[in-house]
């Protein structure tokens, strides 16, 4: 089988943000120990005009690179615990699914390292500031010719001393 790399945009600008609107999105509801892994799906569209207020911010960042994208809808988020050196599976939309991988938790700076497998997407492997949304750019669209973003959060942080 052969595996075709289509190149991604990664919004790594977009991460402050996302931080900025995070608190507009829910939070993973447990008391468990485990780690949280949040995924949410954010769709785009060409033929739309409306934006979810929640996702303003993130909007106006990728219309700088991607200006024919007007639209943006909240579709799904979906919160599951993952223990390190665990993956798992995230349903984004249609029948797409994003798989992560938890492979540092929180380090003394709060820095958490991943791996996520998305639609049209080669593996990446990151490391990202814990409880922060880091936003990737898919070539995925939907049979409504929507693009999809997907943007990752890992939670419980270290507490600050």
């Amino acid at each position: 089988m052969r595996h075709l790399q289509v190149p991604c945009f990664i919004f790594s600008a977009l991460a402050g943000v996302l931080l900025a609107e995070a608190a507009a999105l829910p939070a993973c509801d447990g008391q468990s120990s485990e780690v949280k892994v949040s995924v949410v799906a954010i769709l785009a569209s060409e033929t739309s005009t409306q934006i979810d207020p929640r996702l303003k911010s993130i909007a106006a960042e990728v219309r700088k690179t991607r200006p024919q994208l007007t639209g943006f809808r909240y579709a799904k988020m979906t919160c599951k615990p993952v223990a390190v050196k665990s993956a798992e599976t995230f349903d984004l939309v249609a029948d797409q699914q994003a798989t992560v991988t938890v492979l540092k938790t929180a380090d003394k700076d709060n820095h958490v390292q991943l791996k996520i497998s998305l639609p049209t997407v080669a593996e990446i492997t990151y490391t990202t500031a814990c409880g922060k949304f880091f936003p990737i750019m898919t070539n995925y669209q939907t049979a409504n010719k929507e693009a999809l973003l997907v943007a990752v959060r890992v939670q419980p942080c270290n507490k600050k001393k």
